[in-house]
């Protein structure tokens, strides 16, 4: 017999669509993270930069999301247990992610006082959302004993 409380085991073409899709909400940040670094604030106008940035986010986004839907198909046939590297991918462009969120708030010149707070408050957001994504999609058990 067959258990019902098994979980379901997801496809590649549903895990990859969920870190292509967190890739591209979170490009942005990511890529502010980078060129934080390198002082890119002095060089252009952060508003233009951000616009350009938002462009070629839209057109990668275009692009990936046509890739996926070509390959959906093929991907589709491929399963795993668990998806443990693909979770730990997630984790760092979160990570980056959240980083990237507080220098775009920084670039925006909001007030330096709240930055702890919106950390704070993006970090719990991510730690559960990265929480739900990995039981559900990723089959993964944080509580589970071997």
């Amino acid at each position: 017999m067959i258990k019902n409380s098994r979980p379901r085991i997801y496809s590649k073409f549903e895990i990859n669509s969920i870190l292509f899709y967190a890739t591209m909400i979170l490009f942005i940040p990511l890529v502010l993270v980078f060129t934080y670094t390198l002082n890119i604030e002095y060089s252009f106008d952060i508003k233009v930069f951000l616009l350009y940035l938002l462009g070629i986010t839209a057109l990668l986004t275009i692009i990936g999301v046509t890739i996926i839907i070509l390959k959906r198909d093929k991907m589709k046939r491929h399963v795993k247990a668990t998806y443990i590297q693909e979770f730990y991918y997630l984790v760092i462009i979160s990570i980056f992610g959240v980083l990237g969120i507080i220098v775009l708030y920084n670039y925006l010149q909001g007030p330096q006082n709240y930055i702890a707070n919106i950390f704070v408050i993006l970090l719990v957001l991510f730690v559960f959302i990265l929480l739900r994504l990995g039981r559900k999609y990723f089959n993964l058990k944080y509580t589970k004993k071997k």
